[in-house]
């Protein structure tokens, strides 16, 4: 059976190499491309594209998918080396034009896990696969987006391992789709996905929607790798980003199934060259010489923590979910899964109260159980209305919701808040809003002044800014030189940066 297999495995990709345009075999790209995957000739691991699949299904795909690529990538460009991502160094990728990351590579930094005596994370630091100084042009196939690139602050986060094979909301006008080789992309109209309408601003998305067919196998219609896409919220609000496409995925339309993020591509799909279709396999193609002139770029705008609240969602949210329905909703549902301890708690409860003895085991479980909840002891939830604006509004929901929308112009995010979204109530005081410039010219002018305000204005400039000047002179140098590239940044922690990608007159 195994030898059957591989035989077909290398009859197919005989055909694939034999197959395609005349365009392709009469020239090649003059590029260098490093691709880093699993090298079949070594001791097999669990691949990272493969590891939910089948245990057939991922021996099948772990053997095909190296030489697919090679096959693939010879045929289209003129200088290409493969390594097995166990073997791979950064300084391999000085010597290409681009990278392509289609396994993990081994950590240079491991994880940092520490708990508290109740076995509670109270420090988490991820794994880091790149250094910091890692600046080369680089397309991260799937899952290994968020992994690789999470250390070094890429918005090609981890939002959803759930794409399929269809790409939509597409910008076919980008330069992915139509150098150096046009691609007229085969669009077919299909039912939008119901999960999209249960997200912010979607009430205007068609029923129907055009779609783009990436690969013929997913995980939809074959027991095969599933696709990664990056939080859509937030992506575009630094000048190093670009949206190129979404996918037919459970989160929402708005969803990064194929953009970039300084030098980092990500292609989100999870197929192979051999399970591309023909235009895909144009269109990547282009991707990878798209992606060489971004080679030395780096990230402006770094978002370290991948749960940051983009302010107008949060609000939008708040505005919909903090209200008597929904926590009826949710009392409903928390007693439809807990409605075997209740009753095994009224139980023991009633023998107790009998005098009867309990064991440990018993007693541990009345402790276990947690009180039906109520309204006052939803609300306080850091995710929900927050102890700070509990303490300041209790049940009354439209007093809170009223008070949010005033203040929506000085609300911040701060990630060990209760809340983790509040009012700044420096910004407050000064009337501006913290995403508009005025702020810190605002705050350079109260620099001049003596006492409170010349300490708020300071708090101010150092929260908003990393800079970290010490007197108004440098404050406003630095804002008079660099006011017409300043940019403010959500994802990128509620800072004011510099667009360093656009020149001064």
């Amino acid at each position: 059976m195994i030898l059957k297999r591989a035989i077909n495995i290398i009859v197919s990709l005989l055909l694939f190499s034999l197959a395609g345009n005349a365009q392709e075999d009469a020239s090649k790209t003059t590029m260098k491309v490093l691709y880093v995957g699993y090298d079949p000739a070594k001791p097999i691991l669990r691949s990272s594209q493969f590891r939910d699949a089948s245990s057939e299904r991922y021996e099948m795909d772990v053997i095909s998918r190296w030489p697919a690529f090679n096959i693939y990538l010879k045929r289209r460009f003129t200088d290409v080396t493969s390594v097995d991502a166990r073997d791979y160094r950064e300084e391999m990728s000085s010597d290409h034009d681009v990278t392509i990351f289609d396994e993990l590579t081994p950590p240079i930094r491991e994880e940092i896990r520490e708990q508290d005596e109740n076995g509670q994370i109270v420090k988490y630091v991820p794994p880091a696969y790149l250094s910091e100084e890692y600046h080369h042009a680089t397309i991260f196939m799937g899952k290994v987006a968020p992994d690789m690139g999470g250390s070094l602050g890429s918005k090609l986060d981890w939002y959803c391992l759930c794409l399929g094979g269809d790409a939509l909301n597409i910008k076919t006008d980008h330069p992915i789709f139509n150098t150096p080789t046009s691609v007229e992309l085969t669009l077919e109209m299909k039912k939008t996905p119901d999960n999209f309408y249960a997200y912010p601003n979607s009430e205007n998305i068609p029923k129907q929607i055009p779609t783009w067919r990436v690969q013929g196998l997913d995980y939809e219609n074959a027991d095969y790798a599933i696709g990664m896409v990056s939080r859509g919220n937030g992506f575009l609000d630094s000048p190093d980003t670009e949206y190129i496409s979404g996918g037919n995925n459970s989160k929402d339309i708005n969803a990064v199934a194929l953009g970039r993020h300084g030098n980092f591509f990500l292609w989100g799909f999870s197929a192979s060259p051999d399970h591309m279709t023909d235009e895909a396999l144009d269109v990547f193609a282009n991707t990878i010489v798209y992606m060489k002139q971004f080679k030395g770029a780096r990230l402006i705008a770094k978002k370290m923590d991948v749960g940051v609240a983009i302010r107008d969602t949060y609000v939008t949210y708040k505005n919909r979910d903090i209200s008597v329905e929904k926590f009826e909703s949710y009392k409903k549902q928390w007693l439809e899964i807990r409605q075997k301890d209740i009753a095994r708690k009224k139980e023991l409860e009633a023998k107790k109260a009998k005098g009867e003895k309990l064991n440990k085991y018993q007693e541990a479980f009345l402790n276990k159980v947690d009180p039906v909840p109520t309204l006052e002891a939803w609300l306080p939830n850091k995710y929900r209305m927050g102890e700070r604006y509990f303490k300041k509004f209790g049940t009354d929901l439209q007093a809170y919701k009223q008070y949010l929308n005033e203040n929506v112009e000085y609300l911040i995010y701060n990630p060990q808040g209760n809340p983790v979204m509040e009012v700044d109530e420096d910004v407050k005081e000064m009337g501006v809003s913290n995403r508009k410039p005025e702020l810190l010219g605002k705050s350079i002018e109260w620099l001049q002044k003596k006492g409170k305000k010349a300490a708020l204005a300071q708090r101010v400039l150092e929260r908003y800014t990393e800079e970290s000047f010490s007197n108004a002179g440098e404050w406003e140098n630095w804002f008079r030189t660099n006011r017409d590239r300043l940019f403010f940044t959500e994802a990128g922690g509620y800072k004011w940066l510099v667009n360093t990608l656009k020149t001064v007159p």
